[in-house]
């Protein structure tokens, strides 16, 4: 099991072109890669621009297939076609520890 956590940080103009991108790449990606087990984004209560991309993935080879699939490549386009980042996002790997979940999808 893989997760990879990422902050990404986005012009105020941007943030609700942003959000629907990101909301149609997770649907898009939990519906059709059967290796993608979760995918949250989180948006920051005191900073609106920033959001916290939390992902779970089976192995290394299901991220790589994500970062491969049309989706994505769609979405990378679009969001830096549009030049939506603020600033360069960070993040990295991490090896679970304890994972608890929802049992279904949550769109606030």
């Amino acid at each position: 099991m893989l997760v990879f956590q990422f902050h990404h940080y986005i012009k105020p103009e941007h943030i609700e072109a942003y959000k629907a991108a990101i909301i149609e790449n997770v649907r898009t990606s939990m519906s059709t890669e059967p290796g993608f087990l979760r995918f949250d984004i989180l948006q920051d209560q005191a900073d609106p621009a920033h959001f916290s991309l939390y992902e779970i993935y089976r192995d290394a080879e299901a991220r790589e297939a994500h970062l491969e699939s049309t989706h994505f490549l769609i979405w990378k386009e679009l969001v830096l076609g549009q030049e939506m980042f603020a600033k360069k996002g960070h993040g990295g790997e991490f090896d679970p520890v304890v994972i608890s979940h929802l049992d279904e999808e949550t769109t606030l």
